[in-house]
């Protein structure tokens, strides 16, 4: 992990353009570019890219497959699957750079105006990513948007949302991280009961933050900001980026009239989730809110993964 700055630095304001229709693309003519960061998930891909050429007919799209495994035979296995895909790019990474290193090296290839970063295990069943880039092409507004995601057993958050002010919303940061990434949504997407879907109303909604697990987002902007940081090997690294586009000014919404799938945790152990959650979550902290309340995070904190090793 690099050096951690103790200083938040600005971030531009990134100048808006006018929403393009649907058929005013790059000269690559391709609308939307769908980044996949695979590791040691191959099977979860080839199902997923078999699902995304069934149910984007409308959408003129290519798929980047980041392989971040460097010993497997993944590439070979997804080209054989899906030898007839022409806009289908392979990059073989030369060793395992996480979720934002990954990420934005398939964003180097790619060509399309607006960027869908999903993740391995997501199932898509339906028109919902076509939803998606036609709600974003006509807010110019939001930088980031999700949709619902559900497991097979009920829903998940995609989102996480508080309608209280910046000053707020930092004095709850370390009630957040420690009950969870996404706690604050249940009051308001979720009231999660077994088995039961949320009835939603609304067409969409505004949050914090959305998942990395299905994210769109403009190429643009994506890339003005940087993209992902890399400091974040796994986890974080999307909360941080929506808080760069809230800082831009933009706003980061979820689609609830569309619905994934989202078998989450299919590629690292439990052991390895929380090793690399808590260095994203310190990481995180000392980028957005410095020394002292880094340390203050850190005490309060660890009772709780003690109480964690002791479970």
């Amino acid at each position: 992990m690099g050096k951690m700055s103790t200083k938040i630095s600005k971030v531009r304001e990134i100048p808006r353009s006018p929403a393009k229709p649907m058929g005013e693309v790059g000269r690559s003519g391709i609308e939307l570019s769908i980044i996949i960061v695979d590791y040691k998930s191959t099977d979860f891909v080839i199902k997923l890219i078999s699902d995304l050429s069934k149910h984007l007919l409308t959408v003129r799209f290519e798929v980047i497959v980041v392989d971040n495994d460097s010993k497997s035979s993944a590439a070979g296995k997804i080209k054989k699957a899906h030898h007839n895909l022409k806009n289908l790019k392979i990059i073989k990474a030369k060793k395992n750079l996480g979720f934002g290193a990954g990420n934005n090296l398939g964003v180097k290839e790619a060509s399309g105006e607006y960027l869908l970063f999903l993740n391995p295990d997501v199932k898509v069943v339906d028109d919902s990513i076509v939803k998606m880039l036609d709600f974003l092409v006509k807010h110019t507004e939001i930088g980031a948007l999700t949709c619902l995601l559900y497991q097979p057993a009920g829903a998940e958050p995609a989102c996480r949302t508080d309608r209280a002010s910046a000053g707020r919303r930092d004095a709850k940061n370390f009630q957040r991280h420690f009950f969870g990434r996404f706690q604050t949504l249940l009051t308001v997407l979720l009231r999660r009961q077994a088995g039961k879907i949320p009835i939603i109303h609304d067409e969409f909604f505004y949050c914090d933050m959305v998942t990395g697990a299905v994210m769109m987002i403009k190429s643009e902007i994506f890339q003005r900001l940087g993209g992902f940081d890399e400091n974040f090997f796994m986890y974080i690294e999307d909360e941080d980026l929506c808080r760069r586009l809230v800082k831009a000014d933009y706003k980061n919404a979820v689609l609830t009239s569309a619905r994934l799938i989202h078998y989450e945790g299919q590629s690292s152990t439990s052991l390895e989730k929380k090793k690399y959650y808590y260095k994203s979550q310190d990481y995180y902290w000392q980028k957005h809110y410095g020394n002292f309340q880094t340390a203050i995070m850190k005490a309060l904190r660890y009772p709780y993964i003690l109480w964690q090793k002791m479970k």
